[in-house]
């Protein structure tokens, strides 16, 4: 009775680890559409508006399909405390740790997207917007293959293992 429990649990573990991967593979295409999102408003924002980057960031922060970017919010207030943006940018976008575990190269090229937001004149800005467009579109492409191949795949890879290991039991 015992071992039939085991298995059991065996097989329902490594199958919530595979709903769980699939979730995770959602989660990465969901962030990076938030991402462009994000570099369209400042786009659009800079170029219609020339907004400064302190207004920028309560726009962002004020914008609600942008929730999963929780680091807008933690440099909209270093920026209100007198912190640089280009330095508050960047330690937000590291401190995130969720955000650099899901993307650990996006959270690179978003960091670098903030440096270049304030530090130039508007057409530069502007074309620095167009590359990480670029970037990030091209990434979220590759999710979005990546997320229908294997959102799939995984709980039913999770649960063929887990139905392995609990035939290996007995």
């Amino acid at each position: 009775m015992l071992k039939a429990a085991a298995m059991v649990l065996l097989a329902v573990g490594f199958s919530l680890a595979g709903r769980w991967a699939a979730a995770m593979q959602k989660k990465r295409v969901s962030v990076i559409s938030e991402i462009l999102l994000m570099i369209n408003v400042v786009e659009s924002r800079l170029r219609y508006s020339h907004l400064p980057v302190s207004d920028l960031l309560r726009v962002l922060n004020e914008n609600t399909g942008l929730s999963k970017l929780g680091f807008i919010k933690n440099c909209r207030e270093k920026v209100c405390f007198g912190e640089p943006f280009p330095a508050a940018w960047q330690e937000c976008v590291e401190a995130e740790t969720e955000l650099c575990r899901l993307l650990p190269e996006s959270s690179k090229h978003l960091a670098s997207f903030g440096a270049d937001i304030g530090s130039s004149d508007l057409e530069s800005q502007l074309s620095g917007c167009e590359y990480y467009k670029q970037i990030f579109s091209a990434e979220l492409e590759l999710e979005r293959e990546k997320s229908q191949r294997y959102t799939k795949l995984f709980p039913s890879l999770g649960l063929l293992l887990g139905i392995s290991a609990a035939i290996m039991i007995v």
